[in-house]
């Protein structure tokens, strides 16, 4: 079997992202890079990686085949209100066996999704 090693994901500010992500759900560096290019930074999330790359000239969102990077938390409800207290404007789901999910953009417009 294979396993999910890491996301990348284009960034305009990478210093923004990184603090967007760890105030929204604690994610932690654990590594940085910087190439002649780029400025990379490694989030651990749980079993994985959140790649957050900064290029100049990179898009921030780009178009193609993938919609959005989905988190399972610990307390949906929680999570909910604080990230309604940030001002994120949340799509909210229930699901067809009455689990929840919502959707919102992070700082370039990604689609993320918490999962119940």
């Amino acid at each position: 079997m294979s396993t999910l090693d890491h996301v990348g994901i284009y960034v305009k500010d990478l210093a923004k992202s990184v603090v967007f992500y760890g105030e929204v759900f604690g994610f932690q560096v654990a590594r940085t890079m910087e190439t002649s290019t780029s400025k990379i930074a490694f989030l651990d999330v749980g079993g994985g990686t959140l790649e957050l790359i900064q290029r100049p000239g990179a898009p921030g969102k780009t178009e193609g085949p993938w919609s959005h990077v989905a988190f399972k938390v610990d307390d949906y409800d929680d999570m909910e209100s604080r990230l309604e207290d940030m001002g994120l404007e949340l799509r909210k789901v229930t699901l067809g066996d009455g689990s929840r999910i919502a959707f919102f953009k992070d700082p370039d417009s990604h689609d993320v999704e918490i999962m119940e």
